[in-house]
């Protein structure tokens, strides 16, 4: 539960856009987490408003938004770029995600009632369903799996009792997705991040809230090392292939 004063939450809330720049926000936000815009390159309003169908001052005010998210980066007076993929963000990304949301996490399980239980227990179930469907596309599964798992890991939260802090929250987690979303196969989770889930949700609901976090630190950790690795491998393969380029000339 989200309390009526502070920033609005937009996980979990089953809001629909209500203005057009809302659902050109919303589109651009996630083409650029899940990949589809690829990190570094430039954003083109002319490009947008063919994909989007939209016109210029939608996307404009989108981007300006998304660059207070931290998604897209303000390239001068020649527009914008898709924020790139740095290992130094993510760390720090991981860093902050450990704390706030273990915070959250704490308050919430203190908090929580017979309600926060019932709908933790259901988010897991429909993560899980998921991960056993196969009549879905690689994007569409995907997709839905990336935002089953943010409403389970707010299924916990959300009764920490501060809007700012799910706020917070919620921008550090979209952006860490964007580096989850870059190397895992959602036709085959590994099984360890299900037994992670399963065991932060029982921890949860026994109101063991020392065990709870330290799994809950566990589970970002380990996101986030499979991310650093993919992320500096691809770097080195990139530099490799730069320097066979090289020598050919």
């Amino acid at each position: 539960m989200t309390e009526s004063w502070g920033p609005p939450i937009r996980i979990g809330s089953g809001l629909e856009p209500k203005t057009l720049t809302d659902a050109t926000l919303e589109r651009l936000r996630d083409d650029i987490v899940s990949g589809r815009l690829k990190s570094g390159i430039k954003v083109k309003s002319e490009n947008l408003k063919e994909l989007y169908g939209v016109g210029t001052s939608p996307i404009r005010e989108a981007l300006f938004q998304l660059a207070g998210e931290g998604l897209v980066r303000a390239d001068g007076q020649k527009g914008f770029r898709v924020a790139e993929l740095n290992e130094k963000e993510l760390v720090d990304i991981v860093d902050w995600r450990i704390r706030l949301e273990g915070e959250a996490l704490r308050r919430s399980i203190i908090n929580g009632d017979l309600n926060w239980e019932a709908n933790a227990v259901a988010a897991l179930y429909k993560l899980k369903g998921i991960q056993s469907t196969t009549d879905l596309s690689k994007g569409k599964a995907a997709d839905l799996w990336e935002k089953r798992h943010r409403e389970f890991h707010f299924a916990l939260y959300c009764m920490c009792g501060s809007s700012w802090l799910l706020r917070f929250c919620e921008l550090l987690i979209q952006n860490g997705e964007r580096y989850r979303r870059s190397f895992v196969q959602y036709k085959s989770i590994e099984q360890s991040i299900t037994d992670e889930h399963e065991a932060l949700l029982a921890a949860a609901l026994k109101r063991d809230t020392a065990k709870a976090t330290v799994i809950l630190e566990k589970h970002i950790r380990h996101a986030g090392e499979l991310a650093r690795k993919h992320l500096t491998g691809s770097s080195a393969r990139r530099s490799s292939a730069t320097g066979r380029q090289t020598k050919k000339k």
